[in-house]
């Protein structure tokens, strides 16, 4: 099966469940199922996605992945920029993905 590249509203979404926990999240909470299985995904490549942007948070220590993707280190950027703005876009596209 080919590779399904990650989009924006993906990526977005898995940052929202990561701001949206706060550190108390596991790879087996139930969002994270409902979120893969609405993006065509498995729930571990979800929780790589967010291994990736926890590789980007400096207050995550000593966890995440070593090459987070382009498109998660822009979407990082924009959100330190400007957290409240890139915070409501993800809460968004976490709600469209599951309709």
């Amino acid at each position: 099966m080919p590779q399904q590249r990650w989009t924006r509203e993906q990526d977005l979404a898995v940052l929202y469940l990561k701001l949206a926990y706060q550190g108390t999240l596991t790879q087996t909470h139930p969002d994270i199922g409902r979120i893969a299985n609405a993006m065509g995904r498995t729930e571990a490549s979800v929780w790589m996605r967010k291994g990736n942007f926890d590789s980007l948070d400096p207050s995550v220590q000593g966890k995440g992945l070593s090459h987070p993707a382009r498109l998660t280190c822009d979407i990082w950027d924009e959100y330190r920029a400007d957290p409240e703005r890139i915070l409501s876009e993800a809460r968004g596209a976490y709600l469209r993905l599951l309709e």
